[in-house]
């Protein structure tokens, strides 16, 4: 019996329900329609669908490029590690 992955001349065929973007932008308006769209994002909304990526430099690049698309104004919230006494 082989693992996927241990044959390198083994062919994976990947469901046709998977998306097959060409760019990041239609990738992100793929999985998350009307995005840009002011009242469409909800916590439900984000929470039901998801991008996954093994690279946490592309899961960067995505958020930023997502968050970009938003019509909201960004808010920064600032974060401390240590307790003041």
């Amino acid at each position: 019996m082989l693992l996927i992955g241990t044959n390198p001349e083994e062919t994976i065929r990947l469901p046709s329900t998977i998306n097959q973007s060409q760019t990041l932008e239609d990738l992100i308006c793929s999985i998350y329609p009307r995005l840009q769209e002011f009242g469409t994002v909800t916590m439900s909304y984000l929470t039901e669908r998801t991008i996954l990526s093994a690279r946490n430099d592309d899961v960067s690049s995505i958020n930023t490029r997502a968050l970009e698309m938003m019509p909201m104004k960004e808010i920064a919230y600032l974060a401390a590690d240590i307790l003041s006494k």
